[in-house]
């Protein structure tokens, strides 16, 4: 992979900021019309309006040239706010393919417009891509797909950004780390599964060319594994996964239906600062050459205590620029750790599982954000540490790591005829589930902790003059997230 990093985009470097959350709803919006002709609007800078439009090429390009008149493309519409309006062809729409189902979202922090879609061709395989436009110019177009021969749903995409300073690096100098939280549904042996691709930006550029595509029905918590609700889902709900902001700068919450629990899950999905990332691959490699297994069985808890001693040192260490308070509680945290876990690990899998362990820990115990404590208390719910990137970083490699912790877990609401949607509170505790049929919308909420049932009673709203279907669903996504 050396060498092959490929500028994706060049953007200004933004502030910190969490999730861009300029017009979210529209991807949400267009979740709810997966099989429409065009993408719900978002609103850009100064005024200016985008909104993607599906169809023939000879159609939506009557004087082009770029594609042969029946190809199927996508085009973006660009109105400016001075009331010019700009046509501008979707790159890698222009195959083949037939390209359908693509999302817009406008990233206040870049001003960068990111626009995902899935196409399909003849011989049944079908993509995610993802394209971005600076409002003149677009990069280069990237695949985040799996499995190419299943056929899947509407995409949909969240964004994060955060700073932070490589170990090797400049003193000073930090870099600007954006994620694309991308995630579809597709058709399995297993049934519809809920696909999750993170795509990582270092100052425009792609920190992997690999996409690695997570399955997120294989995170459910071991209780609700061992007893599932049982409910039957509504296909359509199973087709319906959402991503939104979570309640932290760089967190998002992902919403979904498991068909084989029967359940209505809520994930989170952080990415913890790159310097606990270093600092948990830092300790493994540390652990790896301790010997410490084969100490154990030659030297008994003396050995234990002290590669212990030696860990916590190297954590204190290694990690000078995390805030000194946490890192003394991440060295004590890991301690108790190789304390107590050490000989059955060993017992276990070996070193490596005593490495992989103690690595985990970090990730998991430590940083919820980059600002504030950097430390978080024990939570609640599983969590599990996902790989999103290796960054090329000289002769080595940083890996850039995900967080993803079960926020709730409650039986799947029953819907009614019609599109669903799924809005989610930033905690990930609380939501919304609405289904549209012509002009009405009919939504189910969580039910108060006191309440008896796990889902309120379904409401409806109108859609027509008085209120507008843009409306409906903002106040629907408010609503949802003042729920806990």
């Amino acid at each position: 992979m050396r060498g092959m990093v490929t500028t994706f985009l060049k953007a200004d470097r933004p502030s910190r900021t969490g999730v861009s959350a300029t017009l979210a709803l529209a991807l949400l919006l267009g979740s709810a019309a997966a099989n429409a002709a065009s993408s719900a609007p978002v609103l850009g800078t100064s005024g200016d309006v985008y909104q993607i439009a599906v169809g023939s090429y000879g159609d939506l390009f009557p004087d082009g040239s770029q594609a042969s008149s029946d190809a199927d493309v996508l085009r973006l519409e660009a109105r400016r706010g001075s009331g010019a309006v700009e046509h501008h062809l979707v790159p890698g729409s222009e195959s083949d393919d037939s390209d359908r189902t693509p999302s817009l979202f406008f990233d206040a922090a870049t001003g960068r417009l990111y626009v995902v879609w899935s196409s399909s061709n003849a011989s049944t395989l079908t993509r995610i891509n993802l394209a971005s436009f600076d409002g003149s110019s677009w990069s280069e177009t990237i695949e985040v797909s799996g499995n190419i021969y299943s056929d899947k749903s509407a995409p949909r995409l969240a964004v994060t950004h955060d700073r932070f300073e490589l170990a090797g690096g400049t003193a000073g100098e930090s870099n600007t780390r954006t994620v694309l939280h991308v995630v579809w549904s597709e058709g399995t042996t297993d049934g519809e599964k809920v696909m999750y691709a993170p795509v990582v930006l270092i100052d425009g550029e792609l920190a992997s060319t690999w996409r690695r595509v997570h399955r997120l029905n294989d995170y459910v918590s071991q209780d609700l594994a061992n007893q599932p609700y049982g409910a039957e889902v509504a296909t359509a709900l199973l087709a319906a996964p959402t991503v939104d902001a979570g309640g932290e700068s760089n967190a998002v919450v992902i919403g979904f239906a498991d068909d084989a629990t029967g359940a209505l899950v809520q994930l989170e999905l952080a990415t913890p600062a790159t310097e606990l990332s270093e600092l948990a691959d830092s300790l493994a490699d540390h652990l790896d050459s301790s010997n410490l297994c084969g100490r154990i069985e030659t030297e008994g808890s003396s050995a234990i205590t002290s590669v212990t001693s030696a860990a916590r040192a190297h954590i204190v260490i290694f990690g000078r620029r995390i805030r000194s308070q946490a890192r003394s509680l991440l060295a004590d945290e890991t301690g108790r750790l190789l304390s107590t876990r050490a000989e059955a690990l060993c017992a276990e899998g070996g070193l490596q599982s005593v490495s992989s362990e103690a690595r985990a820990h970090i990730v998991i115990f430590g940083a919820r954000s980059q600002d504030g404590d950097l430390l978080e208390e024990a939570m609640a719910g599983e969590s599990h540490v996902l790989l999103a990137a290796a960054q090329e970083v000289g002769d080595d490699y940083v890996q850039h790591l995900a967080r993803l912790q079960v926020k709730s877990e409650r039986i799947a609401p029953a819907i009614g005829d019609g599109e669903p949607t799924i809005l989610v509170s930033p905690k990930g505790t609380g939501a919304i589930v609405v289904w549209e049929n012509g002009n009405t919308l009919t939504y189910v909420e969580t039910a108060d902790v006191a309440a008896d049932e796990a889902w309120s009673s379904s409401h409806t709203l109108q859609v027509g003059s008085s209120l507008s279907r843009s409306e409906a669903y903002t106040i629907l996504r408010d609503r949802a997230r003042s729920l806990e």
